[in-house]
């Protein structure tokens, strides 16, 4: 579940789409081509502060991903084109996986976690340290990305400094190219921004663990960002990795603005 999460935070997941969202997009998930989930984002951004939804889950790929389901969540504040979190909540039932993350933020600092069950083998895990939690986002916040300057190569080369309620980590990104694309109902038709993407393992992991080694290793990772109207963000519109069993690939089918 892993691979699946970092590949795009939120993307394997579904919500029943809201009619006032700002934006809409349904996504699926491949597997070596074979499609294991779909998901929607609903994501509503103004002047007073923006909220984005999600829920849904995934189907069994062999030992590697299980069948799933969940639902997260967060709202907070605009301040300056950027987004301020202020809750998160995730609710996550799996087949090796049950449980929630609860989250209260304030200007990019953590103020209350609670994660039940809580984390096992905490001895064998890298401490979070208050100096953690300080300037950070929620992994779903993170997936609507500031760009004033809008489809230029610097909307591109930024980090992400991350914490999901149990693991700080960062995701570096960096220019690639710029392409065209378009998602299959046809509503985007246009220029993306292609971002390279590399995972940094910070707190709260267990370093000898194979899975956090090859993701810290894994130089395949790319994001295609969109842009959401005429506002200064973009979302991703396709996130993919070459994974130890093959390509993992998220990719956006729907893509439907306001009004």
């Amino acid at each position: 579940m892993r691979l699946v999460s970092l590949v795009f935070g939120v993307v394997a997941l579904s919500v029943t789409p809201a009619s006032s969202a700002d934006l809409y997009m349904k996504y699926k998930l491949f597997a070596v081509g074979l499609p294991i989930g779909s998901g929607v984002v609903n994501v509503d951004i103004n002047d007073n502060g923006y909220s984005i939804e999600a829920s849904g889950g995934t189907s069994a790929f062999g030992k590697l991903v299980s069948d799933g389901k969940g639902s997260v969540k967060v709202h907070g504040g605009v301040n300056g084109g950027g987004l301020a979190p202020k809750s998160y909540a995730l609710e996550v039932k799996s087949d090796d996986e049950n449980g929630t993350v609860s989250m209260k933020m304030r200007k990019g600092k953590i103020d209350k976690v609670a994660v039940n069950p809580p984390q096992d083998r905490m001895n064998q895990r890298i401490k979070v340290t208050p100096e953690h939690l300080k300037n950070v986002l929620d992994p779903l916040t993170a997936a609507v990305f500031p760009a004033p300057k809008g489809l230029s190569p610097e909307s591109c080369n930024r980090t992400l400094e991350l914490y999901d309620g149990k693991e700080r980590y960062n995701v570096h990104l960096s220019y690639k190219s710029r392409r065209k694309a378009k998602t299959s109902d046809g509503r985007f038709n246009g220029d993306v921004l292609v971002c390279r993407a590399r995972y940094e393992p910070i707190a709260g992991h267990r370093p000898k663990r194979k899975t956090i080694q090859e993701l810290a290793k894994n130089k395949s990772m790319e994001i295609w960002l969109a842009p959401v109207g005429d506002k200064p963000y973009l979302v991703p519109l396709r996130a993919s990795m070459n994974a130890p069993f093959g390509p993992l690939v998220v990719q956006a089918e729907k893509y439907k603005l306001k009004g």
